[in-house]
């Protein structure tokens, strides 16, 4: 199973931002990573003699009350950042190293014990590690997460979801002096700091220019070729985002673009956790169908295939009239992950005794779903004997795949009511009782947008009803057609049906 849709069991960081730094940290498409002859530079903080009794791996920007007392904090250390040549004439009294961090924190997540800086460019996660912000040994990695669902979705292989990234930063620099000055005053920050983690350390290696590293292209997952799935949806915008012949970079701001690239994260893993359990649902029943011979056996397999091919509602948008108790998709999707979770264990449990394996490097592209329903009909016969087929979820099961799942969809709560960074990019909301789908104003901006494809592009309804289909979602065009008004991405009229224009917003 773990070859088949290998995506590692997640775990909910609170604050957004980790994502991005955990890929930058870890991902193998980052030279941050290390190589082959050389460990990675995270694996080298763990040599660091800074501050006895501190896990400087654990690092957090600013810690906040009620912190573990194994964090370290990096926001004071940064604040010594010489900046003589890079910002001079600094009024008495300013610290302008302070000025250009506290533009960089995020608003704290309720609850949370430690303040994100949001990564606007590499060098920030020199003063932040998921391990920090989780304030864990050995957190769920979520670059594997995240590259995983770039690998299924059509990249290259593990890796190439950071370094499209990358190689866009290294190769389209920002376009105005100011953000210019900012990134350069980034860089020497994270060298800063990095020399302050090193201090009194044999041969502590200089902060590096963090760049892009090449992929060698492998084998493409069989499932890359389906349309309508959420790895299919994340991949083929995520590379419109980086390609810089689209020239999303420049036509950003600097935080705007990271926000953009941070709501891809969020709705492409989130959707992806939750199309992995329906597959998993469908392949268990299809298998338990099958060793029965019943007369559901064929429809069954049909629906797994068809999964595959055409996709499924996930999730729907309700009108917003409609009161959030009527629209409550929580209990659903609960359960859902929970038997998802239940029929992987299964199936892997059934496999672990009686091995059949399906050789994906010789599946052709577009044949997957068939092969997929020879292999069902060859292991019901032959392994299927041992497949458990009652599925009795407890409170516990996938209880940290519900939470990621549930915190990377609604919007972040924030502590702080003065902040002025809300999150915007949301595709669903919660109450005290009800948990219900509804883009945040940013949300259907950015799909929208990069659906358009350049800067000053359209797109049509039409292709924005399949576009959301990838994802799972499917409802009605009048409740689009609403969102579209409300957000001002389209003035036609709606009698244009599928024709209806939708404009960029930039």
């Amino acid at each position: 199973m773990n070859k088949l849709l290998p995506l590692p069991r997640p775990e909910y960081a609170k604050q957004t931002e980790a994502l991005l730094t955990d890929l930058f940290w870890r991902s193998p498409g980052s030279s941050l990573s290390g190589s082959a002859t050389t460990e990675g530079y995270f694996d080298e903080l763990a040599r660091s003699q800074l501050a006895a009794g501190l896990d400087p791996r654990r690092l957090v920007a600013r810690r906040t009350h009620g912190a573990s007392p194994k964090a370290l904090e990096t926001y004071a250390i940064a604040l010594g950042t010489p900046l003589a040549g890079l910002i001079d004439r600094v009024p008495p009294g300013l610290n302008a190293m302070s000025v250009v961090l506290d533009s960089l924190l995020a608003p704290r997540a309720r609850g949370d014990k430690s303040l994100a800086c949001v990564p606007i460019t590499p060098d920030v996660v020199s003063l932040q590690t998921l391990h920090g912000m989780v304030n864990k040994d050995s957190p769920a990695n979520q670059a594997r997460a995240i590259e995983v669902v770039g690998l299924l979705g059509g990249s290259s292989g593990e890796g190439h979801v950071a370094s499209t990234l990358l190689n866009l930063l290294l190769t389209e620099p920002p376009g105005d002096a100011l953000h210019r000055l900012m990134a350069t005053t980034l860089q020497a920050m994270a060298r800063h700091v990095w020399n302050e983690l090193g201090q009194g350390v044999e041969n502590w290696r200089p902060w590096p220019v963090i760049e892009p590293v090449p992929i060698l292209e492998g084998t493409v997952h069989p499932l890359a070729a389906a349309r309508f799935t959420p790895f299919r949806w994340f991949w083929t915008k995520w590379s419109n985002l980086c390609d810089p012949r689209n020239n999303w970079r420049n036509a950003l701001p600097g935080r705007r673009f990271t926000d953009w690239s941070l709501c891809l994260l969020r709705t492409g893993l989130a959707f992806a956790y939750i199309w992995e359990a329906e597959f998993f649902r469908l392949l268990h029943r299809a298998a338990i169908e099958s060793r029965q011979n019943s007369s559901e056996a064929a429809a069954a397999v049909l629906a797994v295939t068809s999964f595959i091919q055409d996709g499924a509602r996930l999730a729907s948008i309700e009108p917003a009239n409609i009161p959030p108790s009527e629209k409550n998709a929580w209990p659903a999707l609960e359960t859902l992950l929970m038997h998802g979770s239940l029929a992987r264990q299964a199936l892997e449990d059934a496999l672990g005794e009686h091995p059949h394996d399906l050789d994906l490097s010789t599946i052709q592209a577009g044949t997957f779903p068939a092969r997929l329903a020879t292999w069902l009909r060859e292991f019901s016969s032959l392994g299927a004997g041992a497949l458990e087929a009652r599925l009795e979820p407890e409170a516990s099961t996938a209880k940290n795949t519900r939470e990621f799942v549930r915190y990377l969809l609604i919007p972040r709560t924030s502590d702080d009511d003065t902040a002025d960074q809300a999150d915007f990019y949301y595709l669903a909301r919660s109450n005290q009782r009800n948990f219900w789908f509804e883009p945040g104003p940013e949300w259907l901006v950015v799909v929208c947008s990069l659906l358009a494809g350049r800067p000053g592009g359209h797109c049509t309804l039409g292709e924005l009803v399949d576009d959301l289909a990838s994802l799972g979602i499917r409802n009605e065009r009048s409740v689009l057609v609403r969102l579209l008004e409300e957000a001002g991405l389209s003035t036609d009229s709606p009698d244009a049906d599928n024709a209806l224009v939708i404009r960029s917003a930039f």
